[in-house]
């Protein structure tokens, strides 16, 4: 295996690590507003209860649910396909395939924590446009695999 796709393998198990821990960091803050809007388990007994909270507690809940959502709806899929991608690239691709593949993955983890700060703002063009780039990325990040794929040999 060539040093370019070793170091494609670091960054790809550092990069997942970092996003991991950005994906479980919204979970949490997700829990907290829920406690907070009376939105948990019933049997939480230590949350406010929902009918005397604010509004603003609701619209926090609301929002950290769909920052939630979002992060399964992307993160989950890409993180499987920049595995899987990686792994074409040890097996068959070139030292273009692996500077690629980190640029994307490093990108969209970028990407993905830019967008959860922009969504809990409530900025929705930048939550957008990061969103987008995000998004193209994940696509890049396959197709770079789908492409170094081609290069494996029996």
């Amino acid at each position: 295996m060539d040093a370019s796709s070793i170091q494609a393998i670091k960054a790809t198990a550092v990069l997942s690590i970092i996003l991991f821990s950005k994906v479980f960091i919204t979970n949490v803050g997700l829990g907290g507003a829920k406690k907070n809007a009376g939105g948990r388990a019933p049997e939480d007994t230590y949350q406010a209860n929902a009918d005397e909270v604010p509004e603003s507690a609701k619209v926090t809940q609301d929002r950290a649910q769909r920052i939630v959502n979002n992060d399964l709806e992307n993160c989950t899929y890409t993180l499987t396909m920049a595995w899987g991608a990686v792994y074409c690239i040890a097996l068959g691709g070139n030292d273009s395939h692996a500077l690629a593949h980190i640029v994307m993955f490093s990108v969209f983890v970028v990407c993905r924590i830019g967008h959860s700060i922009a969504y809990s703002r409530g900025i929705a063009m930048a939550r957008s446009l990061i969103w987008a780039v995000g998004g193209l990325c994940s696509f890049g990040i396959g197709i770079n695999g789908a492409i170094a794929s081609f290069g494996i040999e029996a």
